[in-house]
C-alpha cells in the first residue's frame, strides 16, 4: 500500500440497487485512510436508494448533473458545484430524478467501507502504518416513510 494511488489502479465497482435498498444503478470508485473515505459516484438517471443510516458524518459535492439528497424530512435539490450534508446516523437517501447521470465525490468519516462497501476500496497508508480504518462503517437500511416526504416535496 502507499500514500497515493493511481486513478486507474482503483477498481470501478458497478453497484446495483433493487428491492429493499432501491433502484438503478451507480459506479463507484473509494479510497480511503484512517479517519475518513472517499468516493467517486456515477448515479444513473433513475438511481434512487431506499433510507439508510450510518455512523459517518457525510458530505456530498455534485460534480456533473443534478440529483436530489433527503435528510430524514428535508429533500435538497444539488446541481453541479453544491455541496450537502448529511450528519452522522442520521435517515437519508438520495434520487437522480434527472435524465443525465450525476457525479457526486462524498466524503465519509469515519470511513464508510466496513461490509459490502470495503469490496474494491482502497487504503492509502504508508509502508509500516497501521493499514486500517479506524471505526469503518457501513449502510443500514432502514425503515423509513420516504415517499410520504418525496410526496410532500413532489406532489402526487
Amino acid at each position: 500500500m502507499a500514500l497515493h494511488c493511481k486513478a486507474e489502479d482503483i477498481p470501478n465497482r458497478q453497484v446495483v440497487r433493487s428491492g429493499e435498498q432501491g433502484v438503478g444503478s451507480m459506479i463507484v470508485k473509494r479510497a480511503y485512510g484512517a479517519e475518513c473515505g472517499l468516493m467517486h459516484a456515477v448515479r444513473a438517471s433513475g438511481y434512487h436508494t431506499t433510507p439508510h443510516s450510518h455512523a459517518a458524518e457525510q458530505l456530498n459535492h455534485v460534480l456533473q448533473g443534478e440529483i436530489w439528497f433527503f435528510v430524514e424530512n428535508q429533500g435538497f435539490c444539488c446541481k453541479a458545484g453544491d455541496f450537502q450534508r448529511v450528519p452522522a446516523n442520521q435517515i437519508h437517501w438520495a434520487w437522480n430524478r434527472s435524465d443525465a447521470d450525476a457525479i457526486v465525490v462524498e466524503a465519509h468519516s469515519p470511513a464508510l467501507v466496513a461490509g459490502p462497501q470495503s469490496e474494491g476500496s482502497i487504503g492509502l497508508f504508508a509502508e509500516g502504518e497501521n493499514a486500517t480504518a479506524k471505526d469503518a462503517c457501513q449502510n443500514n437500511f432502514v425503515p423509513f416513510d420516504w415517499q410520504s416526504v418525496e410526496r410532500k416535496i413532489f406532489g402526487g
